[in-house]
């Protein structure tokens, strides 16, 4: 952001927008929700619809029994990032609770993934850990979240972020459980562990990207 004069000072823009907002509270954002709620519904049409495909657009209960936690793992990051959005889309808001929200569900899913290995012999959890797909595990999700960003991003660019490349991490994490679910459709795993270790990193790698491009993309 190019710097602002103020009174014969070098201000930032950033600054200048904070000192502004400082002691307005949260900006009345009427349409935050509904942009967003069109940006999830849009990520989530092409993260399921690039799964459905993958898998022939085969979808039986039977295929999936007992692999339903990988549904309520990506769930509680989506709402997390959802929250985390919506809160960072905003020039001033807090975010430690839902950032503490997000902690505590991945704290969970390791702590099942630790019950795994209480539960077999220790010549059993290399094959827990990696399974049959880790090699392409998270780079899926990455790429099955990337429509998810671009929904993302653009949507918060319409808004009024400030802390862009936190902003950025968060549209990454909301886009990457939207990419969770998309790959839980051909995931043939059924592990806790795999599930923490290898859906976490593809969660995170999203929203690594997203934090890169989150101060080119979301400046204003």
């Amino acid at each position: 952001m190019e710097p602002t004069r103020q009174g014969g000072h070098i201000v930032k823009t950033k600054d200048f927008i904070d000192f502004l907002a400082t002691g307005a509270g949260p900006a009345p954002a009427p349409n935050t929700s509904k942009k967003l709620r069109t940006a999830l519904l849009t990520g989530l049409i092409a993260s399921l619809g690039i799964g459905l495909l993958a898998n022939g657009i085969v979808i039986t209960p039977s295929a999936f029994a007992g692999r339903w936690f990988k549904v309520a793992y990506a769930m509680s990051v989506l709402t997390a990032g959802w929250i985390l959005v919506k809160q960072l889309s905003r020039p001033i808001s807090r975010v430690s609770k839902p950032l503490w929200g997000l902690v505590l569900a991945v704290l969970v899913m390791f702590g099942f993934g630790a019950t795994d290995l209480l539960s077999v012999s220790v010549e059993q959890y290399d094959a827990l850990f990696f399974g049959q797909s880790w090699l392409m595990c998270s780079l899926l999700i990455l790429l099955f979240s990337l429509p998810a960003l671009a929904a993302a991003l653009w949507t918060m660019r319409t808004l009024a972020p400030t802390r862009l490349r936190l902003a950025g991490f968060s549209a990454g994490i909301f886009a990457g459980a939207q990419g969770a679910l998309g790959y839980f459709l051909i995931c043939p795993e059924d592990s806790f562990l795999f599930v923490a270790v290898w859906y976490t990193l593809g969660m995170v790698l999203s929203g690594l990207l997203g934090m890169l491009l989150g101060p080119r993309v979301l400046q204003w």
